[in-house]
């Protein structure tokens, strides 16, 4: 038995540590966040070596916040953490796709479960943007095993039927999913459409001359 004042010491010290800890962990997933974006940005690029670079010191990022926050899980799961891994899900699933990889796991991304699929939830939409840009670039029909994929990542996320207190907002992205999807199949099919009018006349005219 301590006095009072040993008590208080002890837990002085142990705020001390943690506040240390969170702050270390608030400045590491902020970097994790704006890395996460020059990545996607590199990725739609096409500037793979440098996605890869930042991809790797994200990485790092994250294993160091495992060690950082050993003993103090109240700062672990008080959220923001969390949303960093959603970042590096996302970022990590949509290399994967783009470059025809093997999907990467939570386990192998050292991140939480909730992160990863809220991750597949946002790298549909990147997956949308990319598909957007093929388009534009008048190659609508590589765009269509891209939505499969976005397909793909909205059943896996609908099959997780759980309280908001264990899946942390899925649904919500679930249902943002479900639009991006619907709004994509509209802009792939009617560029589909204009591309093939255009093959069409385009034969005619060479039949004509």
């Amino acid at each position: 038995m301590g006095s009072l004042k040993d008590i208080s010491d002890s837990i002085r010290a142990r705020f001390d540590a943690m506040d240390k800890a969170r702050e270390g962990a608030l400045a590491a997933t902020r970097k994790i966040t704006r890395n996460s974006g020059d990545a996607i940005k590199a990725i739609h690029r096409g500037e793979r070596a440098q996605a890869e670079s930042l991809l790797a010191d994200i990485r790092a990022l994250n294993d160091g916040l495992h060690g950082s926050l050993e003993d103090f899980p109240e700062v672990y799961y008080s959220g923001y953490v969390e949303d960093a891994q959603v970042e590096l899900a996302e970022l990590s699933i949509l290399y994967a796709v783009l470059q025809g990889l093997a999907m990467p796991t939570p386990e192998s991304l050292r991140i939480e479960n909730t992160a990863y699929l809220k991750g597949l939830g946002d790298a549909s939409g990147e997956l949308r943007r990319h598909i957007l840009d093929l388009i534009r670039k008048g190659r609508p029909e590589e765009g269509e095993r891209y939505l499969d994929v976005m397909d793909e990542f909205y059943t896996e996320m609908m099959s997780f039927d759980y309280p908001d207190a264990i899946m942390h907002g899925l649904r919500k992205k679930t249902d943002v999913a479900r639009s991006l999807i619907e709004r994509t199949r509209g802009d792939l099919t009617n560029a589909l459409e204009i591309k093939g009018l255009h093959e069409s006349m385009e034969r005619f005219d060479k039949k004509l001359q």
